[in-house]
């Protein structure tokens, strides 16, 4: 199998006359280092206003490529051709071989949804070759890139090629386990204790409490800064605020899709940051950075690791996936698929709780209702209102009803910012005291 490594890089474009970022794949044969153009320009063209979504595409096309490399089609072929000939049954013999890897090794990932929404990404990247005159053997109108894994002789097949004494028919209970581990409600309580006390750099456990109550992207949230300018002159430390009101407004610069919006953040969450993060770190930390950099800090940088050095996305996802795993030694019931990024659907749906309460179970709220919406989907940074709104409204009603009969632990402190929330954590029963209607915290102020 051929080798294929990813890098990411920034450069200015000559056909936009502005900076781009996004990766790259770069083929190792024969002692020569190949820049595979194709899908390059494909990763140019539709992954360089994301990092996130430009590191799944080319991983996506990488493993394609991989697998290519090991068919008989492909031997002695230049690897800069595999696009032009590849069609629709490589495609599909492609999902095939994920599965069969996928039953040897008893694995509930990659799920056949999962290997089914790759193989549409990569149609997607054929698709775009066609558009741009390129050409391919794939017939993008074609269903036969489409494996069923549900037909018998394919379940047969697999069990064959798999040389597992498991019936292929496993696969549905993989998949079942794998949604299982992924049951999509919040971050529960002991998950959101467990993930905080398993961060080792406490900036993390900062970070992930903030974005509780901010709801922003790990690649906003790292830009928060100590002291703002334009539009966010006002953002300091808490105790050096004007406090006007429960809340503040903040605008989030060059967002996903190059954007900017505002949002609305708690003081209070801005008060245990300080208390929690930028009094007992940040200054040393600071220090750290000018020893490194040679520098002071500069007053648009807050989040600093232990070293001194800035916090990154990335840097929050592989802490983060390092603390999940010594939180799921500790607490077998800690989910898989907890990550950073839960902390996104938790203000919206604590949000709509607050707003609507014991509503969401006594009176219809699937109709939009723009002012409430309008504010979710801004904090959330979303372009479809209604599909954002009735997704939350039907997430707060399952946390509702489980708060009504007890049978999840899910979050139930939902009227308290997240600040109050994590301090409540340590608290043994809790929740044996806490009724619905008090100790209210103030819910962000929604536009008329």
């Amino acid at each position: 199998m051929i080798e294929i490594n990813r890098y990411y890089i920034t450069y200015n474009s000559v056909e936009i006359q502005t900076e781009v970022s996004h990766y790259v794949l770069v083929a190792e044969t024969y002692n020569k280092s190949i820049m595979l153009s194709h899908p390059n320009l494909y990763l140019y063209s539709k992954t360089r206003s994301s990092k996130h979504t430009s590191v799944r595409y080319a991983g996506i096309i990488s493993n394609f490529y991989k697998f290519l490399s090991t068919q008989d089609k492909m031997k002695g072929m230049d690897i800069s051709v595999y696009h032009a000939l590849t069609d629709n049954r490589d495609i599909m013999r492609w999902q095939v071989q994920r599965q069969i890897d996928r039953l040897e090794k008893q694995s509930p990932k990659p799920s056949s949804e999962t290997i089914f929404e790759d193989a549409q990404l990569l149609l997607g990247f054929f698709n775009w070759l066609n558009e741009q005159g390129y050409l391919t053997n794939v017939n993008i109108k074609l269903k036969t890139w489409r494996a069923n894994f549900k037909n018998k002789r394919m379940l047969n097949y697999l069990a064959s090629q798999a040389k597992t004494t498991i019936d292929a028919s496993n696969i549905r209970v993989l998949d079942k386990k794998n949604r299982q581990t992924k049951f999509d409600f919040l971050i529960s309580d002991m998950e959101i204790k467990a993930l905080l006390e398993a961060y080792v750099d406490p900036v993390y456990a900062a970070l992930f409490t903030f974005a509780l109550g901010t709801a922003m992207r790990p690649m906003d949230i790292v830009k928060f800064p100590f002291l703002g300018n334009g539009e966010n002159k006002h953002i300091m430390p808490y105790s050096e605020m004007t406090k006007s009101g429960s809340t503040t407004k903040y605008t989030v610069y060059d967002s996903k899709g190059k954007k900017d919006r505002t949002i609305v953040i708690h003081m209070e969450e801005l008060r245990f940051l300080e208390e929690n993060y930028i009094k007992p770190y940040y200054y040393d930390r600071r220090a750290l950075y000018k020893k490194h950099f040679g520098h002071d800090c500069p007053p648009s940088i807050l989040f600093l690791n232990k070293e001194g050095i800035p916090v990154t996305p990335i840097k929050i996802a592989k802490r983060t996936n390092a603390a999940k795993a010594s939180a799921m030694a500790k607490h077998p019931e800690f989910r898989p698929h907890i990550d950073f990024y839960q902390a996104r659907h938790w203000w919206p749906t604590q949000y709509l709780i607050a707003t609507y309460g014991d509503m969401l179970l006594t009176q219809t709220t699937d109709a939009l209702v723009l002012a409430v919406s309008q504010v979710i989907t801004a904090q959330l940074g979303h372009e479809d209102i209604e599909t954002t709104y009735k997704h939350y409204i039907d997430m707060a009603r399952v946390i509702m009803l489980s708060y009504k009969g007890q049978s999840l632990d899910l979050v139930r402190s939902h009227d308290h910012v997240a600040l109050h929330f994590t301090k409540l954590l340590e608290r043994p029963g809790m929740y044996d005291q806490i009724e619905l209607e008090d100790d209210k915290a103030p819910a962000p102020d929604v536009p008329a």
